[in-house]
């Protein structure tokens, strides 16, 4: 793997901590495969709990989505995430992961708009990540705002694909710019010649 340009986070784990420093924003780069250059980072948050030490999203984010928390936690990972950006060079991009919550709130389009105008990156550069569990329960409102982000030239990818639900009218009533293949896919790609035939497609 090429080394970042420069100005992009040299190493994935480096962080953006929040105000009482518990929870942390760390960058995972994304390497186009094609090209053979990092063009991005996904943001990723992490909870670093005084006692208990580092606390995997597994166990805390479906705890914030019950509580409703994850909406002004999201909305922070979002907005760091963009000033963030705002350091690297200009074709590196940055992708944000929403939670269903964030959409059924409906702040999710003034949350993001507020994000670009406070860090001054373009809507270009900005990737949103949802999942399936969001499409199961989505109505108008929600499609409306998908399509009024992607309008503005935010990047929206759909992740997981494969596992749960999965279905290809997805792709066809949703616009997606990418699909993020499960890893249990990827995973056995040089084993199952059955696996390889799925993700070709």
């Amino acid at each position: 793997m090429r080394r970042p340009r420069p100005g992009a986070p040299s190493n994935p784990t480096c962080a953006t901590r929040s105000p009482r420093k518990e929870f942390e924003v760390f960058y995972q780069p994304l390497f186009n495969l094609a090209a053979g250059v990092i063009n991005g980072f996904e943001a990723l948050v992490r909870w670093r709990h005084p006692e208990r030490g580092m606390i995997s999203p597994i166990e805390f984010i479906p705890l914030a989505e019950e509580t409703g928390l994850i909406v002004p936690l999201g909305e922070w990972v979002l907005r760091q995430a963009c000033i963030e950006a705002a350091n690297w060079p200009d074709g590196l991009k940055v992708a944000v992961n929403i939670s269903p919550l964030q959409f059924r709130d409906g702040g999710i389009v003034p949350a993001i708009t507020s994000a670009l105008s406070a860090s001054g990156i373009p809507a270009s550069r900005l990737e949103i990540e949802i999942t399936e569990s969001m499409l199961l329960n989505s109505d108008q409102g929600t499609l409306a705002a998908l399509h009024q982000l992607r309008e503005t030239g935010i990047g929206i990818s759909l992740d997981d694909f494969g596992t749960g639900y999965s279905s290809l009218n997805y792709l066809r009533v949703f616009p997606f710019r990418k699909l993020k293949i499960d890893q249990s896919f990827v995973r056995d790609l040089g084993f199952e010649r059955g696996t390889m035939a799925i993700v070709g497609t």
